[in-house]
């Protein structure tokens, strides 16, 4: 089982990686559509751009849903 410690780190090295939208690959995309109630939820009043969306999402790492905090950790651990 995954270390809680272990997980908060993939999560925080996965919201640090940068990139356009469309250069996303399919597993950053998944993450998106599992972790769009989360953005919606904790960071629906930030402008998008320039960071602002994975540095609240930084913010909220520790109440991020475990469904979210899976498949950030499943998308890092594919980088």
């Amino acid at each position: 089982m995954l270390t809680k410690k272990t997980l908060i780190a993939a999560v925080i090295l996965l919201l640090s990686t940068s990139g356009a939208m469309a250069q996303m690959r399919q597993g950053a995309r998944a993450v998106l559509q599992t972790c769009k109630p989360d953005i919606a939820h904790f960071c629906s009043q930030v402008p998008p751009g320039q960071g602002r969306i994975k540095a609240c999402m930084k913010e909220h790492v520790h109440e991020l849903s475990e469904p979210c905090k899976e498949a950030l950790f499943q998308a890092w651990l594919k980088q």
